[in-house]
């Protein structure tokens, strides 16, 4: 069994809003990649959410299905909502993919293609798209306790990725979206499927 996590804590200051609420195609931004794990066959989905604005996110978006873990120190960065997340995965999962709320372009053909190389054995799996490793990111549970250890701030695993780069298997997909994360309004108003780097985990 995989789970998903989907790191949906994030302050959006630089955006201005609530990042996971922000209106995409006339919904939210995290109900999208929601959706695309979802239809990816993710059935259990683990969301961590900023403590305070669980209940907004609630009422705009279908939850149902979902384990909410709610990030009391969401100042900490993405490290915190990462940790979060790794703690909340049952026992019997072999591994988890990382998912971002701000990224609504995600296809679920990428998800699916992420879990296939998870399912056949890989310890961390990504897909890529322009030349450029995008997300979900899969990890093995073996991988979680120096993922803890390593992820500061607002780095998240990108530490943990760049000193594992022999473990790393990837998937070139057709898929902007997995690259494309929404910082600003700004960033919105650009997508044309364009190649660009996303955040890293």
């Amino acid at each position: 069994m995989i789970e998903a996590i989907v790191l949906a804590a994030g302050r959006g200051t630089r955006m201005g809003s609530v990042k996971p609420l922000v209106t995409v195609g006339g919904r939210p931004a995290l109900a999208h990649v929601l959706d695309a794990a979802r239809a990816a066959g993710i059935s259990r989905l683990i969301v961590v959410l900023r403590r305070g604005l669980a209940d907004e996110v609630g009422r705009a978006v279908d939850l149902r299905g979902c384990v909410e873990v709610l990030n009391d120190e969401p100042d900490a960065g993405m490290a915190r909502s990462l940790g979060l997340g790794l703690a909340a995965v049952p026992p019997g999962a072999e591994g988890a993919l990382i998912l971002h709320a701000d990224m609504p372009f995600l296809r679920p053909e990428t998800v699916r293609a992420v879990s296939a190389v998870a399912a056949r054995g890989a310890r961390i799996a990504a897909p890529v798209y322009c030349g450029r490793r995008g997300f979900p990111v899969f990890f093995h549970r073996s991988c979680f306790a120096g993922l803890r250890r390593s992820a500061r701030g607002d780095i998240g695993g990108r530490t943990y990725l760049d000193a594992h780069r022999d473990w790393v298997e990837t998937v070139d997909v057709d898929d902007p979206g997995c690259v494309y994360d929404i910082d600003r309004e700004s960033d919105l108003a650009a997508w044309e499927g364009a190649c660009k780097c996303a955040t890293n985990v």
